[in-house]
C-alpha cells in the first residue's frame, strides 16, 4: 500500500511528465499519441514506474522501448523542470498500460456474445 507522500509524489510525476511529453515526445518516438496514465514511486522515493497509454495499439512496445532507450536524456531534462519541486529526482522506468485495449477486447467480446444471443 502506497503512502501518503508516495501517491502524491506519483501523481504530481504524472502531471509533470504528460506535459512534458506533450512538449517534447516527438523528439523521442515520433507523432504518436502517448498519454501518461499512472506514475507509481517505490517507498524510498528512488524509482519511478510510468505507465502510458498509445492510442495505436501496434506501435505500443515501440514507444515503449524508445522511450527506455532515451530514460537518461529524459530523466535529465525532466529533472531541470522538477528541480525546485522535488530534492531528488528518482529513476525512471517506463511501461506500456494495455487498461485501453483491455476495454477493447472486452467490449468486443459483449458485442459478440449480445449477438449469438439475438441469433439463439
Amino acid at each position: 500500500m502506497d503512502s501518503r507522500r508516495q501517491k502524491k509524489i506519483g501523481q504530481l510525476i504524472q502531471d509533470e511528465m504528460g506535459t512534458f511529453l506533450q512538449k517534447e515526445g516527438a523528439n523521442y518516438y515520433g507523432r504518436k499519441f502517448v498519454t501518461v496514465t499512472d506514475a507509481q514511486v517505490t517507498p524510498d522515493l528512488q524509482v519511478c514506474r510510468i505507465y502510458v497509454s498509445v492510442l495505436d495499439k501496434n506501435e505500443g512496445e515501440k514507444v515503449v522501448d524508445s522511450l527506455n532507450l532515451h530514460v537518461r536524456d529524459i530523466r535529465k531534462r525532466f529533472g531541470q523542470i522538477m528541480r525546485q519541486t522535488l530534492r531528488i529526482i528518482p529513476e525512471l522506468e517506463f511501461y506500456l498500460d494495455n487498461t485501453l485495449e483491455n476495454v477493447f477486447r472486452l467490449e468486443e467480446i459483449f458485442r459478440e456474445q449480445k449477438k449469438n444471443e439475438a441469433d439463439q
